[in-house]
């Protein structure tokens, strides 16, 4: 069975779960190691929000990891009442998006000669929830989206290279990423203003990574990261009506922090 290792791992941990269909027996943190998604840093500008670690999800960045073994993900989308029929169709596993109670989480669907929708649930090892959740047609409806993506992985012998300027461009999107916080951080904000920007601005940086980093020994980045990120915390418990929060989070510090990190980048992109 595969388990997760860290935050947000459920994508990651379903592409280990099924990759081992082919012979190749991976965990999410070998993914990660393998393909150095902790040095992975970018601006969906289309969203507005910077993404790191296990945000980065899809095709575009699995196949940093399949490509070196000839494998693709590819990706489909379709809307929510056509997509039963296609998942009923399939012969092979099936990555999709379900809306739990807890918020989205990837899953996969594992054929099945039933009428019902078996599907791999990815959690922490010993966290009390089950490996497998069992669907009825109209249950899985109601946890899809009105457009559904559905992923799966290809074997392509023509495949040699993934796209590895993915990590050259990280440094570039660092020097961005500075501005934009700074220039966030250096005007008053409600606390709700600060909370509808926690994740598309700051989670990039103050906790995707973390964990990834401290895969890769980066000891001295990952405590320039966690003091941001205490600062950071501490100051969305402050009770005023207005908070800048450059009084809580040092510009010197976040620069320090992203220059390490783009050095780091720099020192890890050679393969």
């Amino acid at each position: 069975m595969k388990y997760m290792s860290f935050n947000r791992s459920c994508s990651y941990t379903c592409l280990a779960y099924m990759i081992g269909d082919y012979g190749l027996e991976y965990t999410d943190k070998d993914i990660a190691i393998e393909m150095k998604l902790a040095y992975l840093f970018y601006n969906d500008t289309k969203n507005n929000e910077y993404l790191s670690g296990a945000m980065l999800q899809g095709k575009r960045w699995f196949d940093l990891f399949l490509n070196r073994h000839s494998f693709e993900f590819v990706e489909n989308k379709y809307n929510k009442v056509d997509v039963l029929m296609v998942i009923k169709k399939s012969t092979h596993k099936l990555m999709v998006g379900i809306n739990l109670k807890t918020g989205k989480h990837a899953m996969v669907y594992c054929p099945s000669e039933t009428q019902l929708f078996r599907f791999f649930n990815p959690h922490y090892e010993n966290d009390g929830a089950v490996d497998f959740f069992i669907y009825s047609e109209q249950e899985l409806l109601d946890l899809l989206d009105d457009e559904v993506t559905v992923g799966y992985i290809n074997h392509n012998s023509r495949i040699t290279v993934p796209e590895l300027e993915l990590y050259g461009h990280s440094s570039g999107y660092l020097d961005k990423y500075v501005v934009d916080i700074i220039e966030f951080c250096s005007i008053e904000h409600t606390l709700d203003e600060i909370l509808e920007v926690k994740e598309s601005l700051f989670a990039g940086l103050l906790l995707s990574p973390i964990p990834l980093l401290e895969f890769e020994g980066e000891t001295e980045l990952v405590n320039c990261l966690r003091k941001l990120q205490t600062d950071f915390i501490n100051s969305l418990r402050q009770t005023k009506t207005n908070i800048r929060l450059l009084d809580y989070l040092s510009p010197l510090e976040l620069n320090s922090c992203v220059r390490k990190y783009k050095e780091s980048i720099i020192a890890n992109i050679v393969f």
